[in-house]
């Protein structure tokens, strides 16, 4: 079931947050296992915040309402354009998709927020997606601060308009 939930909130591209409850109850030897379990049972939410609490005592609820809103302010986070292309730009001269055609990156830009959405005009989408798109994610994630919400990236084939001369 967690597998399935985690998978389906990273397909929808949400930010969340994984709280374990009942804190009051549980010793630091289980505290220490659950980072081991998310990153074997879910690999797809390792940019996740973990945040524990207990509504027993209250505590760390005012905590992790805070981590709430800093979830928020990075899923409404813009990207300014220019800045955008050049982390693109940085990132492929750093590492280029596996490929036997060449793949290039034309240009992107941000299309929306809550998610975080980003168009890229590419020569082949289908050579940037997988782990490519996962390091061009991770590679904005930490350029833009906002290493806890997830980065759709819409990746288009550039389409060129031929103007016909008259006459």
């Amino acid at each position: 079931v967690d597998l399935a939930l985690a998978t389906y909130i990273v397909d929808q591209h949400k930010a969340v947050l994984i709280v374990g409850t009942k804190i009051d109850l549980v010793d630091e030897i289980a505290l220490d296992r659950w980072d081991s379990y998310i990153e074997q049972q879910l690999p797809n939410m390792r940019f996740a915040p973990v945040s524990f609490i207990s509504a027993k005592n209250g505590f760390n609820v005012a905590a992790t309402l805070k981590v709430l809103r800093d979830l928020r302010q990075q899923a409404r986070m813009q990207f300014p354009t220019g800045e955008l292309n050049r982390v693109l730009q940085k990132a492929q001269e750093r590492q280029r998709p596996k490929a036997k055609k060449t793949p290039r990156m034309f240009y992107g830009t941000q299309i929306g927020i809550e998610p975080l959405r980003l168009l890229v005009f590419v020569n082949e989408p289908s050579l940037f997606r997988g782990l490519y798109e996962r390091y061009l994610q991770n590679s904005l994630r930490e350029r833009f601060d906002c290493a806890e919400v997830p980065i759709q990236i819409v990746f288009r084939k550039r389409v060129r308009d031929v103007i016909e001369k008259s006459g």
